[in-house]
């Protein structure tokens, strides 16, 4: 059952009892752990490039004794291979804002690494999936487009848009709706800029690029 609410993720019910769910851009794992408690049977695969929240994913899994979640340190892409991920580097660092694309993580005092990456239309095309979240700090229009044609077989999704005035020509919230609707999702559209959305420091980065975040919540009748 998919079913429309004002809160995330309590709008979204798995068919099945062992539900398969993607997650591009774990972080730290938070996420994994709120679903394992719903849904303990689910069946996660995360993604998260940046090395110390990767760290600390794998940490939580194990030491939290969490059975059926596979770790990918690779951040989502619309190609295979590697690239530069921008951001806030290195042990007890804040990942929150860390992007592959300059426009959105390479800031004042930021640092890069190099990363893998992949395609996640490769795991779509493997999988029925229940749910997909994708938090991909401004990649996720590339991504989206290039697994369109396996969006299909995604029962619902939520996707957090990352926009400044410089990344609209390849991240726009409005051409993400529109492939939603496209591809025969419902949708709930808001603002998010949370408190916690990202550290306090990117306040006046964030004033002086407009950068802005959308959420999508987006499910099957």
């Amino acid at each position: 059952m998919i079913r429309a609410s004002d809160e995330f993720p309590s709008f979204f019910e798995p068919r099945v009892s062992e539900p398969l769910i993607i997650d591009c851009g774990a972080n730290i794992g938070v996420s994994v752990l709120e679903w394992k408690t719903r849904w303990p049977m689910s069946r996660i695969i995360c993604f998260e490039p940046d090395p110390d929240a990767f760290r600390l994913l794998t940490l939580n899994v194990e030491r939290n004794d969490i059975p059926g979640v596979q770790c990918i340190r690779a951040a989502v892409a619309d190609f295979d291979g590697r690239t530069l991920l921008f951001g806030d580097m290195g042990h007890g660092a804040d990942a929150r804002g860390n992007s592959i694309h300059a426009s959105w993580g390479q800031r004042e005092n930021s640092d890069s690494v190099e990363v893998t990456c992949c395609k996640l239309s490769t795991y779509l095309a493997k999988h029925d999936v229940s749910f997909l979240k994708i938090d991909i700090e401004g990649a996720e229009e590339s991504v989206l487009r290039e697994s369109l044609s396996e969006l299909q077989k995604v029962d619902a999704l939520y996707v957090e848009v990352h926009e400044t005035d410089e990344m609209m020509i390849h991240n726009s919230s409005d051409r993400i709706e529109k492939l939603l609707l496209e591809s025969c999702f419902q949708i709930e559209r808001e603002s998010r800029f949370q408190p916690h959305s990202l550290p306090p420091d990117l306040n006046a980065w964030q004033q002086s690029v407009n950068a802005n975040q959308t959420q999508f919540l987006a499910w099957r009748e």
